[in-house]
C-alpha cells in the first residue's frame, strides 16, 4: 500500500486556518449579540409597518395627531365636528397562536372567538378585522401586546344638524373639503399652519401664523333660527305642491347672515346620495327676475330724484307708472346702488359673472337681500357674510373679522339715506305688528320664448321693526310647469306673506343666541352618542347588503365622484381616491369578484 506523505508545513497551515475561522465566528457572534433584535428581521418589520400605514377613503381619513377644526354657529352649537375611531388590523403571519389571539380579542370586541379565529386562519395577509372601535377598546387591545395585532386611528367628519345649513357647511371627501365653508376654508380647518391669506377677512392681531393646534370656525348662523326657517319653507313648499325654494335672514346693519335656506336640502353626512340639483346653493346661484323688486327700485329712484326737500311720494295707484322712470333709467339706478355686484363672501360661488354683470333682467336672492339692506341701513352696501371669527386652540384666542372685511361702500348720500329708509317702504308697512311686508310675483309664458311651458316666481321681503329694521327676511319660490297651476294665485301669495310674517315674529321673540364665553365648550356628548349610533346603523344588516360584499366590482370609469361613491356605497368598502374630477381608472377592474376585498382605488382627472 502506498503511503501519502504530509509535510509538517501543510499541517501548520491548516491549523492556522481553523484557528482564524474560530476567531472570526466568535467576533461575528459578539457583534450580532450587540445588534438590536429589530435589525435581525428587516423584511418582517418593514412589511408590518406597511400593513399599519393608514389609507385615505371617502367619508373617513387616517387620523392625524390633531383632529380637523370644528365648525360652530354663533352660540357654539356644533355644526361640523371630527371624531377619532380605530380599525382593528391583524397580520396572521406574525402570530404564534391564532386561537389564543382570537380569545383575547373576543373579550374586548364582543365578537365570538370562533369567528375571529376563522378570520385569522383564512389569510396570511394583512386584514382589517373590525371598524369603529372607540378609544377605550383600542387602548385595551394595545395593552394586550399581541403579535400581529394593531389599531389604526381614523378620523370621521360628522354633521350633527344633518340637513340644517347643509349648503353653508358643504361637505368633505376624505381629507378634503369640497364645498361650502368646508371647501373654502379647508386650509384653515385642516392645516397646522394657518396664515392670514387663508382667511383674509379675519384680524390676526399682528400674528403671522396660527394653527399650532386645531383652529375652529365660528359662523354667524343661529342654529335655532336656521331650523325654524327651514321648517317653515319646507312646509310651505309641501302645502303648495312646490319643490324648490330659498330663504335668507340677515341683519341689514351688519350684513351678518343668521339663516340661509335652500330647498330641497341634502345631508352632508351622505353627500354622495344627494341629487346634483339638491346641492345647488340657490340663494347664491338661481337667477330671479329683476322685475320682482321693480316697485321698490322705482320708489327709491323717485325719492333720490326729489332730494331732501322733495314732496312725499304719491301712492303707486295714482302716480305715473314707475314714477315716470323708463326701464333703462331704473337699470342705471340699480347699477349705481350696486344691485348687480358680486355677492359671494368668498365662500360660495354665485351666479356666473356674465349673468351678474351682463343681464339687465336677472339677479340672485342674495343680491336682492344685499340691495334691500342698503336701502334701510343708511345707504351702506355690505356683502352678507357667514364667517364671524376663528378660535385658535394653540394660543386659546378668538380672532374676529376686520372692520374693513365686510366690503362696505356708500351707495346713497348719507343725508338722503335717512329719508329713503323712512319713506321707501311706507306703503308696505303693516301697522298691526310694525312689520314691512312686501310681496311680488312674475309670470312667464314660455310658449313664444326660450322657456317651454309656464313659469312663475314669487318673492317675499320683510323687515322688523318697520322704523329701524333689525332683521331682513327674503324668501323666493319658483315653479315651472307645462300649464298654469289651478287654484288662486292670490291665496298662494298670501300664504307666502303669512310665512314671512310668522318667521319675523319668531326672530323677534327668539333673537340670536350669542355664546357667553370666548372659548368653545367641551364636545357635546349627545352629538357624540348620535355619531356612534349612526356608525352602528351604517353597518350592513340586510341579506342584500351582505351579499353585495361578495358581488363583482361595478364599472365606475367616466362617472363623477359623487355617482361613483353612490354605486360603491352598498359594498361598504374603503375607497382610496387620487385626484379630482371624473373617474378615469379603477382597481379592482370592473367585473372583478370582490370576495375578500375590503378596499378599492379610484383615480380621478378633471380633463
Amino acid at each position: 500500500m502506498a503511503k501519502i506523505a504530509v509535510s509538517p508545513k501543510s499541517n501548520r497551515s491548516r491549523l492556522f486556518k481553523i484557528f482564524a475561522g474560530l476567531i472570526l465566528l466568535t467576533a461575528t457572534g459578539a457583534v450580532l449579540y450587540g445588534i438590536p433584535p429589530f435589525l435581525l428581521d428587516i423584511s418582517r418589520i418593514t412589511q408590518s409597518a406597511v400593513g399599519k400605514m393608514p389609507h385615505e377613503s371617502a367619508g373617513e381619513n387616517a387620523a392625524p395627531a390633531i383632529l380637523r377644526g370644528s365648525v360652530y354657529d354663533q352660540g357654539f352649537n356644533e355644526l361640523a365636528v371630527s371624531y377619532r375611531l380605530y380599525t382593528l388590523n391583524v397580520r396572521p403571519a406574525d402570530m404564534t397562536d391564532h386561537r389564543a389571539t382570537a380569545q383575547a380579542l373576543a373579550q374586548v370586541t364582543g365578537r365570538p372567538a370562533a369567528d375571529l379565529e376563522g378570520s385569522l386562519k383564512s389569510s396570511r395577509q394583512s386584514l382589517r378585522l373590525m371598524d369603529d372601535l372607540d378609544e377605550r377598546q383600542a387602548a385595551a387591545i394595545e395593552g394586550l401586546h399581541l403579535p400581529g395585532v394593531f389599531c389604526v386611528p381614523v378620523e370621521y367628519r360628522f354633521y350633527p344638524a344633518h340637513t340644517a345649513a347643509s349648503h353653508v357647511l358643504g361637505f368633505m371627501d376624505g381629507r378634503t373639503g369640497l364645498a361650502g365653508v368646508e371647501g373654502r376654508y379647508d386650509a384653515v380647518l385642516s392645516s397646522r399652519t394657518v396664515r392670514n391669506s387663508n382667511i383674509p377677512a379675519i384680524d390676526f392681531k399682528g400674528q403671522q401664523i396660527l394653527g399650532a393646534e386645531s383652529v375652529d370656525l365660528i359662523l354667524t348662523l343661529d342654529l335655532r333660527l336656521q331650523r325654524q326657517l327651514e321648517q317653515m319653507v319646507r312646509e310651505y313648499l309641501a302645502a303648495q305642491g312646490l319643490g324648490k325654494g330659498m330663504g335668507l335672514l340677515l341683519e341689514p346693519g351688519s350684513g351678518r347672515v343668521l339663516a340661509l335656506v335652500n330647498q330641497p336640502a341634502f345631508n352632508p353626512n351622505y353627500f354622495w346620495k344627494a341629487r346634483d340639483d339638491n346641492r345647488v346653493n340657490r340663494i347664491y346661484s338661481q337667477l330671479l327676475d329683476r322685475d320682482l323688486i321693480r316697485p321698490i327700485m322705482a320708489r327709491a329712484a323717485a325719492i333720490e330724484r326729489g332730494g331732501l326737500d322733495g314732496a312725499p311720494l304719491l301712492p303707486a295707484t295714482v302716480a305715473a307708472p314707475d314714477y315716470g322712470f323708463s326701464g333703462d333709467m331704473l337699470h342705471d339706478f340699480a347699477r349705481r346702488i350696486r344691485l348687480f355686484d358680486s355677492v359671494s363672501d368668498n365662500w360660495e360661488g354665485g351666479a356666473s359673472q356674465d349673468n351678474r354683470e351682463g343681464s339687465q333682467e336677472a339677479v340672485t336672492g342674495v343680491q336682492i337681500g344685499a340691495t334691500l339692506a342698503s336701502l334701510v341701513n343708511g345707504g351702506w352696501r355690505i356683502n352678507p357674510f357667514v364667517v364671524d371669527s376663528i378660535y385658535d386652540h394653540g394660543s386659546r384666542t378668538r380672532f374676529y373679522r376686520k372692520n374693513e372685511g365686510d366690503s362696505r361702500a356708500h351707495v346713497l348720500d348719507p343725508a338722503l339715506s335717512v329719508k329713503v329708509r323712512r319713506d321707501l317702504f311706507s306703503c308696505w308697512v303693516s301697522t298691526a305688528d310694525n312689520k314691512i311686508l312686501y310681496r311680488a310675483e312674475k309670470r312667464q309664458d314660455g310658449s313664444a320664448g326660450e322657456l317651454r311651458g309656464y313659469s312663475i316666481q314669487r318673492l317675499f321681503a320683510g323687515m322688523v321693526p318697520a322704523q329701524y329694521p333689525r332683521y331682513l327676511l327674503v324668501i323666493a319660490v319658483e315653479t315651472s310647469e307645462m300649464q298654469p297651476r289651478q287654484g288662486s294665485a292670490v291665496t298662494q301669495t298670501d300664504s307666502l306673506v303669512q310665512l314671512g310674517r310668522s318667521m319675523l315674529s319668531y326672530v323677534q321673540n327668539h333673537p340670536p343666541q350669542v355664546a357667553p364665553t370666548e372659548e368653545p365648550p367641551p364636545r357635546n356628548e349627545e352629538n357624540k352618542n348620535q355619531f356612534f349610533i349612526s356608525r352602528r346603523l351604517a353597518a350592513p344588516k340586510t341579506p342584500e347588503e351582505v351579499a353585495a360584499r361578495a358581488a363583482t366590482m361595478p364599472a365606475l370609469r367616466g362617472l363623477s365622484l359623487r355617482k361613483a361613491l353612490r354605486k360603491m356605497d352598498p359594498y361598504k368598502m374603503k375607497v382610496n381616491i387620487t385626484g379630482r374630477g371624473r373617474v378615469v381608472a379603477q382597481y379592482p377592474l370592473a367585473g372583478s369578484p370582490l370576495h375578500g376585498a375590503n378596499e378599492c382605488a379610484l383615480t380621478l382627472d378633471e380633463r
